[in-house]
């Protein structure tokens, strides 16, 4: 990560309230520990005075612990574990003249190319995740290439930084209008000068474009986000999307030639491996969780990880290695001790005020009359991407929650993909037989076919509401479209009184979809894996349905010197989702009484929240957190409803999104490097780099009428003959030879006395990163297997400077790359300790890819 200015820890992040009007029925946060956490004492969870902190529990060390995935996980042959390919498949002879395909083939698998690893380094602290996200490219043939994939980012991230690194050079993005940035690449790649753009063409799905990768040469890309966390049910849940499910675009060109309802279609359509491809990307994981508790009940659902925890900050890395880019990362987690009902981060910016964030605890329970009889429709996606285990998960959460209804609840069963079907013309009674019918009929549903979800909308919604019962719409889908706007636009038209829920089946499903359909239709959405238990998802659509929901929920700031918070009108929530707000204040920052006002079952509730917006140190990511919060609520996220519409709110969102250097569908980022390179003979490869699908997605479920994917490995547009240069052969394993091998400098733990924090010191060496690998790369020059570790004893002065630097351990046979990594740890400037010299033993793990 790359700061824009040093970042400072929160010291954490205000404690703020009391609750007078209301009192929740059990005691919030609390949680079972485990073997990761110590519980609270008793007088801790209840003390009497309100506005307190509640005590620490204490600590106990983590070393090395393992936190197995939840659901099994089959990673399949891996590139690393071959021997290189001696020889490159010939392009397929049936591709069209212009898309030439090129792939490199080892026995029957065929190997994807170019993009070699990508790695995520997390750090969290509160409730704001963010995240450097590093891809390196390789290119193993002998021509120059472009590059150019689709790949996906959170959908409620902010995309706030850029880098490309070039034969140890580094040039930082710029942020232009799309266009410009587009022309600015086009013209760079043009004149053979290295370059890279990166665009959104939806929140959660971004088009990278890295031209004039050399013949063997290596390009790293880093973008820098931050996300905040999801919080239900007192657990926190980190996710970071890793491959991109393929698109299903709906409809086809009309008599005139017209394109299909989703016009940048061609923009989300990505190429996919052939059947029993193995790609040769790999993924790396590793999150930091800085937290003012104990971190207890740790869960990774598709990644096994080993745990390393000391004082305040908890560690997570992948326990096998680097893994295949082929499911999402989802970590969650609960905190041990009685956590407070709101939670404020705030980031100064100077005199004239600055940024934060609020997220309020509401009240969970709340007495009730008896429930009013319900309508329930369960939606059932039964595409081809949902063949195999994704749609036996669905069946089964059907299946599980046609148990759970109501003696006077009625149902209904329906189907779309291509068509839609339905159990019954109109909706049934729940009764013995009845329900016979209904797992019945689940029973003859298979996957097959194109997602035709505005069909599933309409049939869902277009029969008039039963006056005696509440309808309540569950949709079961991956997600995987392309017109999103347009299901979003249906839902506003149709809802009526209706509350729709989202259940997104699969291992990387289209979260801005299912979080963007439960948000229009008023409900709430939850995940579930292929496979994966469906007893806790059903009971947890059942605790909503069956719960009072928050409505009318508006916070009045008083004297607090607040302007222009978003979200502009709040959502309804339901119990266990918190209130989460974010805006600016204006001057220095200050104390004060705000009042959150709502209706919770129809009855009002007010909570009196005593804020201290002097409690929160610097955090650079909410200035870019509010930014993009405040794109969303001009564009009227998730509907969009401006796109290409009211160019006065397009100038807004554009204005907005560069001053504060964030990713918009009207923004880009841009990064050439202005040394030209000459080509031999003038040509460039453009190649499509290809995704692996989802974990539990079946290849067979495609074809190229649906999905207009081939069996191919890389694309080549501009056809041409030949055949790719298979990997160099060389000393090492996985790529084979120097050229082709990404070197890996890992940070270890750091030993800090003095006042600095270890986690800033962290970040600061992060950033500075590249000059500890440019020290190996020269080490690697003249022996391609050198590895080991290096460990730098410093100081840091009063000024923030390094007065002296020593090197205490080094493992590595090449002295001169630990004496080069001395030298530069000596130029780099650190935030100014408060107290005294802060030394620090900073340990550095080298290894050569």
């Amino acid at each position: 990560m790359h700061p824009r200015s040093p970042l400072s820890r929160p010291s954490v992040l205000a404690p703020l309230l009391g609750l007078l009007a209301c009192t929740p029925s059990g005691e919030l946060g609390e949680t079972p520990g485990d073997e990761h956490a110590v519980a609270a004492p008793d007088d801790a969870r209840h003390g009497s005075d309100a506005l307190a902190p509640p005590a620490r529990p204490p600590r106990k060390p983590i070393q090395g612990q393992l936190i197995s995935s939840e659901l099994p996980v089959d990673d399949g042959s891996r590139c690393a574990d071959a021997a290189p390919a001696q020889d490159a498949a010939p392009i397929d002879p049936n591709s069209a003249a212009s898309e030439g395909r090129m792939a490199v083939r080892k026995g029957d698998a065929w190997l994807g190319l170019p993009l070699r690893e990508t790695r995520y380094d997390t750090v969290i602290i509160g409730t704001v995740a963010e995240t450097s996200v590093i891809q390196v490219f390789h290119n193993p043939l002998p021509d120059r290439l472009e590059a150019i994939y689709n790949f996906p980012l959170p959908a409620d991230a902010a995309v706030d930084d850029y880098w490309i690194r070039v034969d140890g050079r580094e040039i930082r993005g710029v942020m232009k209008t799309r266009d410009d940035a587009r022309r600015t690449y086009e013209e760079a790649r043009d004149a053979g000068q290295s370059a890279a753009l990166l665009e959104q063409n939806r929140p959660n799905l971004f088009a990278q474009a890295v031209a004039n990768i050399p013949p063997g040469g290596t390009i790293e890309v880093e973008m820098h986000l931050v996300q905040p966390l999801r919080r239900e049910q007192g657990r926190y849940r980190l996710l970071l999307p890793i491959t991109v499910g393929p698109r299903y675009i709906p409809g086809s060109p009309d008599s005139a030639g017209n394109t299909a309802p989703v016009p940048d279609a061609a923009a989300i359509r990505s190429p996919g491996l052939a059947k029993g491809v193995v790609s040769c990307s790999t993924v790396d994981i590793q999150v930091a969780i800085e937290a003012a508790f104990p971190l207890t009940a740790l869960r990774s659902k598709y990644h096994a990880l080993t745990v390393d925890a000391a004082g305040a900050t908890t560690r997570l890395e992948l326990a096998r290695g680097s893994a295949r880019p082929n499911r999402d990362f989802d970590l969650s987690w609960q905190l041990a001790g009685l956590e407070p009902r709101a939670q404020l981060m705030a980031q100064k910016t100077g005199d004239d005020g600055g940024y934060f964030t609020l997220a309020v605890e509401p009240p969970q329970a709340y007495p009730q009359d008896k429930a009013r009889p319900r309508e329930l429709v369960f939606a059932l996606d039964t595409s081809g991407s949902m063949h195999g285990a994704p749609m036996a998960t669905a069946v089964a959460a059907v299946t599980k929650a046609l148990d759970g209804m109501g003696p006077d609840d009625t149902f209904q069963i329906l189907r779309f993909a291509g068509d839609t079907s339905q159990l019954a013309e109109a909706p049934l009674r729940n009764t013995p037989a009845n329900r016979a019918l209904g797992l019945e009929f689940l029973t003859r549903l298979a996957g097959y076919g194109g997602t035709e979800m505005l069909a599933g909308i309409k049939a869902a919604l277009e029969r008039p509401a039963d006056p005696e019962r509440l309808r309540m719409v569950l949709f079961l889908t991956d997600g995987y479209i392309g017109n999103e706007v347009e299901v979003f636009a249906e839902i506003e038209k149709r809802r009526g009184d209706a509350r729709l829920f989202g259940l997104g089946v699969g291992s990387s499903v289209n979260h801005y979809l299912l979080d963007g359909m439960s948000r229009i239709g008023r409900g709430a959405v939850t995940y579930v894996g292929p496979g994966e238990a469906t007893d806790a998802v059903v009971e947890r659509f059942y605790g909503y349905i069956g719960t009072p929901v928050l409505t009318d929920i508006e916070i009045d700031w008083g004297g607090l010197p607040v302007a222009d918070v978003v979200p502009n009108a709040l959502p309804d929530l339901f119990a266990g989702q918190p209130v989460v707000v974010y805006g600016r204040f204006v001057g220095a920052p200050t104390t004060g009484q705000a009042t959150l006002k709502a209706r919770l079952g129809g009855a009002p509730i007010t909570m009196p929240l005593k804020l201290d917006l002097r409690a929160g140190q610097e955090h650079s990511g909410l200035a870019s957190m509010w930014a993009r919060q405040q794109v969303d609520a001009l564009l009227g996220y998730p509907n969009l409803k401006h796109n290409g519409g009211d160019t006065s709110i397009i100038e807004q969102v554009t204005k907005l999104a560069i001053s504060h250097r964030v990713m918009t569908e009207y923004t880009s980022f841009v990064a050439v490097e202005r040394r030209p390179e000459k080509q031999p003979d003038g040509s460039l490869k453009t190649i499509e780099v290809p995704l692996e699908l989802p974990q539990g997605v079946e290849n067979s479920a495609y074809g190229e009428g649906t999905l207009g994917l081939g069996n191919y490995g890389l694309i080549g547009k501009g056809g041409g003959g030949g055949t790719g240069s298979g990997y160099g052969r060389g000393a090492g394993a996985g790529f084979g030879g120097r050229g082709t091998r990404v070197p890996t400098v890992r940070q270890a733990k750091a030993e800090v006395q003095g006042s600095l924090d270890k986690d800033i010191i962290r970040r600061i060496v992060r950033a500075h990163i590249n000059e500890v690998r440019h020290c190996y790369n020269q080490g690697l020059s003249a022996d391609p297997n050198l590895k080991g570790r290096v460990v730098i004893q410093f100081d840091i002065d009063l000024k923030g400077k390094v007065p002296n630097a020593t090197v205490s351990e080094d493992t590595v046979p090449d002295k001169t790359v630990g004496a080069c990594i001395r030298a530069a740890l000596l130029r780099w400037t650190f935030p100014k300790p408060v107290g005294g010299v802060v030394t620090v033993s900073y340990p550095f793990v080298l290894e050569p890819g």
